[in-house]
């Protein structure tokens, strides 16, 4: 017998307690108002907006998990570029990460997916198509000699890439992080200086968070796919 799909509010119950753990490890640093979307009113999350290429293509949703989690959910019935936007306050001449968790269903596999990016560029994440579940996703940006601040944005379709489905993000964080190391993907511009020991007392951070991010994911695994003698109660 098959195992029992997750259902995504249980799926969001055990990335709710990691994701809450790393905000508070990180809350000091953390440059994303609200990124785990607890806060709003009136159905809009706070420091959070809506638009996209096509005003009448798309739903913008928000929601909280009964876990204390957050989504923002963006429904194109046409194929659009839809997205939820920030601008993010940064210090010229330096690396940021972006991270955030992603989820996607019926979305088309010929254009952009669901993903993160930096608004009015080509810096994004990689991005979901199809039907995928939770998952993390980042990318980093340096910025440039002038810039003090960037627009990040929860998008599902992108320019000259419109697109159907629906896509949710959650979980969203942008932290001067040290420096991407050789070799890493989706890093936009600069160029990633060579060695593990490049990147300064921001990295300690960056690892702390991965760790969390595994630990999660290790969760996840153990709840729905490990034997049920093992799983830990629903």
């Amino acid at each position: 017998m098959s195992a029992q799909r997750p259902r995504p509010s249980s799926v969001l119950a055990a990335l709710a307690a990691v994701l809450l753990l790393a905000s508070s490890a990180r809350a000091s640093t953390e440059l994303v108002k609200n990124g785990l979307l607890t806060d709003g009113k009136d159905g809009t999350p706070t420091g959070w907006r809506s638009d996209g290429y096509a005003a009448d293509a798309s739903r913008y949703t928000w929601s909280v998990d009964p876990n204390g989690l957050g989504v923002l959910a963006v429904d194109s019935d046409k194929p659009n570029d839809g997205r939820w936007t920030q601008i993010v306050p940064v210090s010229p001449n330096t690396w940021y990460q972006v991270t955030g968790w992603l989820r996607a269903e019926d979305v088309g596999a010929q254009s952009m997916g669901v993903y993160l990016s930096v608004l009015d560029t080509f810096y994004n994440s990689r991005d979901l198509r199809g039907t995928a579940p939770w998952q993390p996703v980042s990318f980093w940006v340096k910025t440039g000699s002038i810039d003090t601040s960037v627009q990040i944005s929860c998008r599902l379709g992108g320019y000259s890439s419109l697109n159907t489905g629906r896509g949710w993000c959650t979980g969203i964080s942008v932290l001067a992080a040290g420096t991407p190391r050789a070799g890493d993907p989706f890093v936009f511009g600069g160029s990633a200086p060579g060695g593990e020991g490049d990147g300064g007392g921001g990295l300690p951070i960056a690892r702390g968070v991965a760790v969390l991010v595994v630990v999660g994911i290790l969760l996840l695994l153990w709840r729905y796919v490990a034997p049920p003698s093992v799983r830990i109660p629903r």
